[in-house]
């Protein structure tokens, strides 16, 4: 069975619609909600995870791959990278580290087979449930950003 499988069994035929198990209401009407950046070369996982946080009201742009994602970067206001950790050419880690250079505010969340490929870093484990996914997506959005983290590890 493929992650995109995995993660979508549970699901409602029509869960593109509804807000079916979440417990967390939608966001607010009008409320001004975070750009969450998905990197992952896996074009099932982009389209659902889009999905999945589009119904919780963020807004949410999508990349296959590094470079692209680079260049969306430059162009959006991001709040939360998401991404795969596994990608060819540039990985998810080397991505974090290259965005985190230009803006270390960034908060990132990993989406991952391993847990322990995140580095310190939030990471969400494939498979993963909508719920679990929006879940970490709230904790990381409300925490300190990455380089704060950082900072307060090395005093």
């Amino acid at each position: 069975m493929s992650n995109f499988e995995q993660i979508t069994k549970d699901l409602p035929p029509n869960f593109s619609m509804i807000n079916p198990f979440w417990d967390q209401p939608p966001m607010e009407p009008g409320k001004l909600s975070p750009t969450i950046l998905v990197v992952d070369d896996d074009r099932s996982i982009r389209t659902l995870v889009k999905a999945l946080l589009e119904i919780e009201g963020y807004a949410v742009l999508t990349a296959d791959g590094a470079e692209t994602a680079m260049k969306l970067y430059d162009q959006s206001t991001v709040a939360l990278l998401l991404t795969d950790v596994v990608m060819p050419n540039i990985n998810g880690l080397e991505l974090a580290d290259q965005l985190l250079q230009r803006e270390p505010q960034l908060r990132i969340l990993f989406m991952s087979g391993s847990e322990d490929a995140s580095r310190g870093f939030g990471c969400v484990a494939k498979p993963f449930t909508g719920a679990g996914l929006i879940r970490r997506v709230g904790e990381v959005l409300e925490s300190l950003p990455a380089s704060q983290v950082a900072r307060m590890a090395v005093a």
